[in-house]
């Protein structure tokens, strides 16, 4: 016996990636975080977001699990940035960026020395066939590296941030914003 199964959004295509440096108590208003200025161009290779919780289980004399519970939550994000620009992987790292106007020369400085990583907002936003925006969100940081691949093909930056607790209350979210009828079929059920 074949079912039929209820018709839901299959989500297909990229998303346009943000970041900056971020030191704030509150999560900005979207207006404020997708800006040219926060955009890190074009990307290769999509977004990924990582989900992974470390589960305590209960067990009783009989070895049956009776309880669990989600004692720690790890999120990190991953994508592959395409449009160079020198200054966005101080970012993704420890790096200090400096430009020497009088040689003409960009520098991205890696010392050794060890510091402390930058809290970076991290946001992704798909445009749903609806016109709709889904939207990811996160404070994280990029202590997980990068790669650089300098092939026959274009050049990405490939990174991953993990997610920091910076604001209270919040590791990371999904926003979907909903159409009319959307609402309505929420409200009906």
């Amino acid at each position: 016996m074949l079912f039929e199964a209820e018709a839901k959004d299959i989500l297909v295509g990229a998303c346009d990636v943000f970041m900056f440096q971020f030191s704030g108590t509150e999560i900005p208003e979207d207006s404020v975080i997708e800006t040219a200025e926060h955009s890190v161009g074009h990307c290769s290779s999509g977004f990924t977001v990582n989900y992974k919780p470390t589960k305590y289980e209960v067990s009783n004399h009989h070895g049956n699990v009776v309880k669990s519970f989600v004692t720690k939550e790890e999120i990190s994000a991953k994508t592959g940035i395409m449009s160079w620009d020198m200054e966005k992987l101080t970012l993704l790292s420890t790096a200090e960026y400096t430009v020497d106007k009088e040689k003409k020369l960009k520098k991205l400085l890696f010392t050794g020395n060890g510091k402390a990583l930058k809290s970076v907002m991290v946001r992704a936003v798909h445009i749903k066939d609806n016109g709709k925006k889904l939207r990811f969100t996160m404070i994280g940081q990029g202590g997980s590296g990068f790669a650089i691949a300098f092939e026959n093909k274009e050049v990405t930056v490939d990174a991953e941030l993990s997610a920091v607790k910076k604001v209270e209350g919040f590791l990371a979210s999904f926003e979907e914003e909903l159409t009319e009828e959307e609402v309505a079929e929420i409200v009906a059920a």
